[in-house]
């Protein structure tokens, strides 16, 4: 077989796959031509994990969450003072085994503090693939799940500043609403 066969050769399968999978890429779900896709895909991540599995009855749980710019390409600013608590960012919700909410005996209600718009000190940017995070620790009696038993925790983040208080853009801020993070399940153990 000849050089100039062989390369036809490739050439019309590299065509043949080209027409086939542009062929299989249509749908009668695909838009009209010139029509604007809408991007769904959101550019933070919150993720949540604790410093273990098991817990004795009287033990302490440190809980870690973790905010991701999971963009590939786009930074985004955010609020680098991270708190605990319904006036700071981070909230957490403590269920049983049975789905019922756990009432913790002690709330974290962490503040935060006045900025001016043009504080560049108070904020973080990340770029794709990085992460800022904070942890909390806490007595598990003081959070009410001293009995044994399994308890699902999930962290929820929402940005204690408004966007329009903010000079630094793209700024994830409180109008983005609130993220919620994976749920992680403890053991308790007599």
């Amino acid at each position: 077989m000849t050089q100039a066969m062989k390369l036809s050769m490739i050439l019309g399968l590299v065509l043949g796959n080209i027409l086939a999978f542009g062929s299989q890429a249509k749908s009668s779900n695909e838009p009209a031509e010139g029509t604007v896709w809408k991007q769904d895909r959101k550019q933070l991540e919150l993720t949540v994990v604790t410093d273990r599995y098991k817990y004795g009855r009287h033990g302490k749980i440190k809980v870690s969450a973790m905010l991701t710019n999971v963009d590939y390409v786009k930074d985004i600013f955010l609020y680098n003072r991270l708190g605990w608590g319904y006036l700071s960012s981070f909230t957490y919700t403590i269920r049983d085994a049975s789905g019922k909410r756990v009432q913790p005996t002690i709330l974290a209600d962490d503040l935060p503090l006045p900025i001016a718009p043009n504080d560049t000190t108070a904020f973080v940017k990340l770029s794709p693939d990085q992460f800022l995070g904070i942890h909390y620790a806490e007595e598990l009696d003081r959070l009410n799940i001293s009995r044994p038993g399994k308890y699902s925790i999930f962290v929820e983040y929402h940005c204690p500043i408004s966007t329009s208080e903010v000079e630094l853009k793209p700024f994830w801020g409180k109008e983005n609403g609130t993220l919620r993070s994976n749920v992680v399940w403890i053991e308790v153990t007599p």
